[in-house]
């Protein structure tokens, strides 16, 4: 039986892809006419800042994107991917989005993009939510345990454990 289900092809997961058609067409339909054309010093940092972020989008992406069950609906998986950037990062496309709300927000340098970049980051975090519980469902204890080692969004630079094992709280 098991041989049936390794035969089946995957079926695509156009969730995502979905999810940015709606995130960048909206969020450049309203931030292109509010754009702010000055060329001060604080606009050149803004635009770096907005390299950064937008590097930092490219980066979890094609590194997502190396990784064959990153196309793979979650409900169709047979295994938990943990290799490559997946290592670190359970949702490196929702990551990427994010940071690319991010990038945009200080590429258009629009005060009106401020309350609209963490909706759309936050129907991200619902996508990796809906993501893991589907996970949780076909994998349980062997996805916790992968939940435990990894970051939802940010790697693993920065999480508890490191901290603590740092020695920056024993005083």
């Amino acid at each position: 039986m098991s041989s049936q289900n390794e035969d089946r092809v995957p079926e695509n997961n156009f969730i995502p892809a979905i999810l940015g058609f709606i995130n960048f067409g909206i969020l450049l339909a309203i931030a292109m006419p509010l754009m702010s054309y000055s060329t001060g010093l604080w606009d050149f940092t803004f635009v770096a800042a907005g390299v950064y972020f937008e590097l930092k989008f490219i980066r979890c992406l094609s590194r997502a994107h190396e990784q064959p069950l990153t196309r793979v609906s979650p409900r169709n998986r047979n295994s938990i991917p943990k290799e490559g950037i997946y290592a670190r990062i359970r949702h490196p496309v929702a990551a990427g989005a994010i940071y690319l709300n991010i990038a945009l927000l200080f590429f258009f340098r629009s005060l009106y993009l401020i309350p609209i970049v963490p909706v759309f980051g936050a129907m991200w975090y619902l996508y990796a939510k809906y993501d893991e519980d589907i996970m949780l469902e076909r994998f349980g204890d062997e996805y916790r345990e992968y939940m435990r080692g990894t970051s939802m969004f940010r790697g693993a630079g920065f999480d508890q454990q490191r901290l603590a094992s740092s020695g920056y709280d024993m005083y």
